[in-house]
């Protein structure tokens, strides 16, 4: 017969073992006196762990000492500075003049006769427009 090791049958005991083991470990303590007798052992020491009254005292997360700490009034006026500085950086970056960007452009005439100044109208087509990609 094989028996379940400690750890198995203090799960059991604990009610932490696996749904798929559960079965199996009860069959085998129906059938096994020895391993019952383990397991009524261990029931009975985590009974009696579970009656101890031992008082806990959690400690106070540490302080940082006096002249590490920023005082209140440091910290508002970086934060107002900081707002400031940023308004600042934005108003003067939307305040700039926009460049203009060149765009490539073909001159196609309008009138194929010359008029007597000499110059011929035209105007500006997108070269997009007459030739995709």
């Amino acid at each position: 017969m094989i028996h379940p090791d400690t750890d198995t049958l203090l799960k059991h005991v604990l009610q932490t073992l696996e749904e798929s083991d559960e079965p199996i470990v009860r069959e085998h303590l129906a059938a096994c006196d020895q391993c019952r007798e383990l397991q009524q052992n261990m029931q009975r020491e985590v009974q009696r762990l579970g009656r101890i009254n031992m008082p806990i005292e959690i400690p106070a997360p540490p302080r940082l000492p006096r002249r590490l700490r920023v005082p209140t009034a440091v910290l508002r006026l970086a934060a107002v500075l900081s707002v400031g500085f940023l308004m600042g950086y934005a108003t003067a970056q939307l305040s700039q003049p926009v460049s203009s960007v060149p765009v490539q452009q073909r001159l196609i005439p309008s009138r194929v006769a010359v008029p007597s100044s000499g110059y011929i109208p035209c105007q500006a087509v997108n070269l997009k427009t007459i030739r995709p990609g």
